[in-house]
């Protein structure tokens, strides 16, 4: 298997090796008394590939994820953070929509609440209001995954809960309880049917600064961790019609994943995709269709397009149904947000 930001050859290994060196290394970190949190959050033993140090991606994080768990619960189920911490990194892992993982989720939600009842119980030091309000994050957002009006309302619950510790606690933690209040509008809007909130200047400002602090503060921008965070703040940039700086960004990040990881990792296949995706430009001509601009034509006289295409740029194209043709400029209906440059601006010309 090879999902991480290794090149060559070196980059390929068996998954039950890579299980035996993450189970190895653990068991070295607890004889010597050093099986922490803060050990779990910096080695990342079954999370991190050892030659390149990024996490792994896809099936073998999922397939890491459940052997750390499998291992954790059978060697150190009464270290209580490191088993926490176990937990809530597979319920990341995990896809509500699918049946087997649904069921391994709802056992895994079962299984936190009850450890941090036994962890107030007890005083256990581990359990501070960090971990209380991400742990409850993570259950919101698993029963919002799942997306049945039940879950919907325990989804709301809980991140009601992780809202209310993050904002208690202040400083950046408290940008953290802004974007949670965004998902609690999307559960809100889900249960109503009404369409999905549109993104605020303030949750751009939000987004923007966890896109900073993961760049300068935490992981560094050559992280995949900070190109998926990138990649967030680049959809909702585009969603809120901000599409040049969308752009931007986006090159920025598939050039830098490019460049570390190779054109052949997974985050950089899906950034250059997006990329592509938001390059497009999109037209309609007055008949309820949409179509993808191709080039100007006749000095701007007239215009090739193709389509029609799907209103969501996300769904798959039959190109072979397609049609290109040309059509006078003054004919064109740009979508909402589309880079336009404008010839005459004299006093002006910094707009374009």
């Amino acid at each position: 298997v090879r999902d991480c930001s290794c090149r060559g050859h070196s980059g390929f290994a068996h998954l039950q090796c890579l299980v035996q060196y993450a189970k190895s290394k653990t068991k070295d970190f607890a004889e010597r008394g050093e099986l922490t949190l803060s050990t779990m959050f910096v080695e990342k033993l079954f999370e991190r590939c050892p030659n390149c140090k990024q996490e792994f991606q896809g099936d073998l994080y999922y397939d890491m994820t459940k052997a750390q768990l499998s291992f954790v619960e059978k060697e150190f189920k009464g270290a209580n953070g490191w088993y926490i911490g176990t937990l809530t990194r597979r319920i990341h892992a995990l896809d509500g929509g699918k049946e087997e993982d649904r069921i391994e989720g709802e056992e895994i939600c079962a299984k936190m609440l009850s450890l941090i009842d036994e962890m107030k119980k007890n005083g256990d030091p581990q359990l501070d209001a960090f971990m209380l309000a991400s742990v409850y994050h993570d259950i919101g957002r698993f029963n919002y995954d799942i997306g049945t009006n039940q879950r919907l309302e325990r989804a709301k619950r809980y991140l009601e809960i992780s809202r209310d510790v993050f904002v208690s606690l202040g400083g950046c933690d408290s940008d953290i309880a802004v974007a949670i209040e965004g998902n609690i509008a999307n559960v809100e809007a889900r249960l109503s049917g009404s369409n999905l909130p549109t993104k605020k200047e303030s949750d751009l400002s939000v987004q923007r600064a966890r896109y900073n602090c993961m760049m300068l503060r935490v992981t560094g921008q050559n992280d995949v961790r900070t190109t998926q965070v990138g990649v967030h703040l680049a959809t909702a940039l585009f969603e809120a019609y901000h599409t040049l700086e969308a752009l931007r960004l986006l090159e920025k990040l598939a050039g830098t994943s490019r460049r570390v990881h190779g054109s052949d990792h997974r985050v950089t296949a899906d950034t250059a995709f997006l990329l592509k995706q938001f390059q497009a430009r999109y037209v309609s001509i007055g008949n309820g269709l949409n179509y993808q601009a191709l080039r100007y034509e006749n000095d701007g006289k007239s215009c090739v397009i193709q389509g029609p295409v799907p209103r969501n740029i996300f769904e798959p194209r039959n190109v072979d149904d397609e049609k290109t043709f040309s059509v006078p400029t003054a004919n064109i209906y740009f979508s909402l947000g589309s880079p336009v440059m404008l010839h005459g601006l004299k006093k002006a010309a910094h707009l374009n």
